[in-house]
């Protein structure tokens, strides 16, 4: 019985993906009002939800990106953004900007948190709120743009929306090692076309508009292509975190974090990316925290079998010697394998199932587990999403 099913199971997928082999046409789009229409201004967004699910049937997935919850149907992110992009050709000016608006279970995980001020607390239950994480200006001027206001992080490989990962869940690295959002400015330079130069200010990490914790961060790095099948971003954040007095446990003391994001494309089909995180946080107001340093190397691989059927791999190890990044005490070793599928039956429309195995080392003396409520070490977690972009 199971070998049959085995095989019904393996045949339907191959049947699946031989029906999909033909290209997608066109999505679909919002229709666009004549009056933004004229002023180049662009209304869109998507739709996301899903279900994940660990081997115990807990409610709670432990540390697994933002699908810790796993009671049942989520919805994620319905998402609405209103955009004009600057484009000035290398040549005289241009002003633009962006708002994005969230509701869903990811919502309440990307407000700003860092102060509690802001969109923070926009909740209407335990697991649903809205944010609003993008609010900008952006002026350009020949090759230089330069957005003013609160924006998502350029930092890291992952993202916060949907459409722009291949897994449905997150690495550690993006959730638990790098920022959400900034609030400040940040300009871009395209010194040529192979070399972007960014720099700016933000007042830390996740902060609102009033920085009530007090940070001041630089926030820069390069985008290099190095070749036509190589890329490489490099981003540092650094400064003072905070002062740790916007609420008890609150960021505080100095930053320094290092980012680098290597992406290789094999060949037509085969794209290896590499991520290398380093963080210290030092000076950390005593009575908050306590100084910490974290590390990550991401790998990624990814094979296109056609328009339709993608598959991706994911290996991670994040290490977080002082317990406070991930799980507050639990000093160790976290480690990630995660393989998956993105199937597009309609060029509106992604379908992300995957499957994942966690396990954590523990340093010696440590007495915590981050999975099944505090019991084990290690979980086996999945499930599926489906995007509905328009």
């Amino acid at each position: 019985m199971r070998t049959a099913t085995l095989m019904t199971v393996g045949g339907l997928l191959g049947c699946l993906i031989a029906s999909s082999a033909l290209a997608l046409d066109d999505p679909w789009t919002l229709p666009q009002p004549e009056g933004l229409k004229a002023r180049d201004i662009t209304i869109g967004g998507w739709l996301s939800g899903g279900i994940y699910g660990n081997q115990y049937g807990e409610p709670n997935n432990g540390p697994v990106g933002l699908r810790n919850v796993g009671d049942g149907f989520t919805a994620d992110q319905l998402w609405i953004f209103g955009e004009r992009k600057t484009d000035t050709k290398g040549c005289g000016w241009d002003i633009g900007g962006r708002i994005d608006y969230l509701f869903g279970a990811d919502g309440p995980d990307t407000q700003a948190f860092g102060d509690r001020t802001w969109d923070y607390g926009w909740n209407t239950s335990r697991d649903y709120g809205s944010a609003i994480p993008q609010m900008y200006a952006e002026i350009a001027c020949n090759d230089l743009k330069i957005k003013l206001g609160r924006f998502y992080t350029p930092i890291g490989y992952e993202v916060v929306q949907a459409t722009g990962n291949f897994f449905y869940s997150h690495s550690y690295s993006h959730t638990f090692g790098e920022p959400f959002t900034h609030t400040g400015a940040l300009a871009d330079y395209a010194y040529n076309e192979k070399v972007h130069v960014l720099g700016g200010w933000t007042n830390g990490w996740d902060e609102g508009w009033e920085g009530k914790d007090g940070g001041s961060t630089f926030l820069g790095g390069l985008a290099l292509t190095l070749s036509e099948k190589a890329t490489l971003g490099w981003y540092v954040s650094a400064g003072k975190l905070g002062d740790g007095t916007a609420f008890v446990g609150a960021a505080s003391g100095d930053l320094y974090y290092n980012c680098f994001v290597f992406t290789y494309k094999l060949n037509e089909k085969w794209t290896y990316v590499f991520e290398h995180d380093l963080g210290s946080n030092y000076n950390v107001n005593q009575r908050t925290g306590v100084d910490n340093q974290w590390y990550e190397l991401n790998n990624y691989l990814f094979y296109k079998i056609n328009d339709c059927w993608s598959f991706g791999g994911r290996f991670e190890w994040f290490q977080d010697p002082q317990g406070v990044r991930v799980a507050a005490g639990e000093r160790g070793n976290y480690y990630c394998i995660t393989g998956g599928f993105n199937y597009k039956p309609h060029s509106n429309i992604t379908i992300r199932p995957e499957l994942r195995y966690d396990w954590f080392d523990a340093f010696a003396g440590n007495v915590g587990q981050p999975f099944n409520n505090g019991a084990s070490s290690t979980q086996i977690s999945g499930g599926f999403d489906m995007i509905f972009t328009y």
